[in-house]
């Protein structure tokens, strides 16, 4: 006789993210982009690689963006031949040997190449860049331009207090006395803006930071995570004198969630397998 199926029950336990609370919030805020003098956006680009050893050139990096000025820092950690070459611009600007991090400031800065060299493997790396933006020669809109802005990137982070999220008694809808902690979020990123004038595309990034309070149910020991879900910018050409500026008026919608690894225990089987019975398909 075949063996059935064996199930034993047991006491299971699963670490699992608990929600303690989660919020959706519309934040508005503005920013101004004065016309009347050089602008300047910085910017960090860091990244890896991992390239097959080849004589071959690979770009990293590289821009459209006119007057981008900046430090170029490389690290090798493997090479093919114990080095790498580094392009700047389309040409070489120096090598790395294995273990080492060179650096160098260039005042044009179009793209970033590396070069393995021949041999067997990889080459492995990391290269950081450190961006200046250099908006010298800076386009004038009208009233009539149509100015098109987007979010270039968005970071959201919870602002340590010093003693702690600081806690604040409240009555909620149904009148219940509830104890919420309050939480900072420093919300800070990009706005890119474009618009056509005499028939030349001019593109502009304008750099954003601001702080905001919520009160939500985040004991210690819990997490804050904020994701943007939404975007909308609406921009306008203001002109004083001989003064122009581009004032954008942003809102996003974003979900706020304070959250904890908890473990929970529930009851569950686990099986073994009978024998297999050997059957023939006719």
């Amino acid at each position: 006789m075949n063996k059935q199926v064996q199930i034993k029950n047991e006491e299971l336990c699963l670490k699992v993210p608990k929600v303690f609370d989660w919020v959706t919030r519309e934040s508005k805020f503005q920013v101004c982009l004065n016309l009347g003098k050089p602008f300047v956006a910085t910017d960090q680009l860091c990244g890896n690689f991992m390239l097959e050893c080849s004589s071959n050139i690979n770009r990293l990096w590289h821009t459209d963006i006119v007057n981008v000025s900046g430090t170029i820092s490389i690290f090798l950690e493997q090479g093919c031949s114990k080095s790498v070459d580094i392009f700047v611009n389309g040409s070489f600007a120096f090598s790395v040997g294995e273990g080492e991090t060179r650096s160098r400031t260039v005042d044009s800065l179009r793209s970033l190449e590396v070069r393995c060299g021949n041999g067997t493997g990889f080459c492995i790396g990391r290269y950081c860049l450190n961006i200046h933006y250099q908006f010298k020669e800076i386009c004038i809109p009208n009233q009539k331009s149509i100015i098109e802005c987007h979010l270039t990137e968005i970071e959201c982070m919870e602002v340590p207090q010093e003693n702690g999220r600081r806690k604040e008694t409240i009555s909620s809808l149904n009148g219940v006395i509830v104890t919420l902690q309050e939480v900072i979020l420093l919300k800070k990123g990009y706005i890119s803006i474009e618009f056509k004038e005499n028939g030349k595309l001019c593109k502009q990034v304008i750099p954003f930071e601001f702080i905001e309070t919520v009160l939500l149910c985040a004991p210690n020991g819990t997490r804050i995570e904020c994701e943007i879900t939404a975007f909308r910018c609406f921009p306008i050409v203001r002109t004083q004198g001989n003064c122009t500026c581009i004032e954008i008026f942003v809102t996003i919608c974003q979900s706020i969630e304070s959250i904890a690894d908890v473990i929970i225990t529930f009851d569950g089987t686990i099986c073994s397998p009978r024998e297999d019975l050997n059957l023939t398909c006719e």
